[in-house]
């Protein structure tokens, strides 16, 4: 499972289109998930959730997913300020099936 990410605009800081595929032979579904970790808070959340997506898939076929992150999805909480805010800097994108860390997938972006 390799995700294309793409920046988006002001609106959608980042798409990821994340493909996902039925090997069985009976339709089902699947949840991906998706958090994100600031590389540079060690003091803070290991990562946190901010998208998620259910879809099915027919045995046999692939579909693709569409997690949309906005610039709110970066927020993460500020003691200095007391407020939620976005820092510049790297973050990490973590996706998957699952909250496992060793079922997830990464990836670094810098605002």
């Amino acid at each position: 499972m390799s995700a294309h990410l793409t920046k988006g605009s002001e609106t959608s800081a980042f798409i990821l289109n994340i493909p996902v595929t039925n090997t069985g032979r009976r339709d089902g579904s699947e949840t991906l998930q998706l958090y994100i970790r600031d590389l540079s808070d060690k003091e803070g959340p290991l990562k946190s959730l901010r998208a998620f997506e259910r879809v099915s898939v027919k045995a046999g076929q692939t579909v693709t997913a569409t997690l949309r992150l906005t610039p709110k999805s970066f927020e993460f909480w500020d003691p200095q300020t007391n407020t939620m805010r976005t820092k510049s800097g790297q973050y990490e994108i973590l996706y998957g099936t699952s909250s496992q860390d060793k079922d997830l997938k990464r990836l670094t972006v810098t605002l």
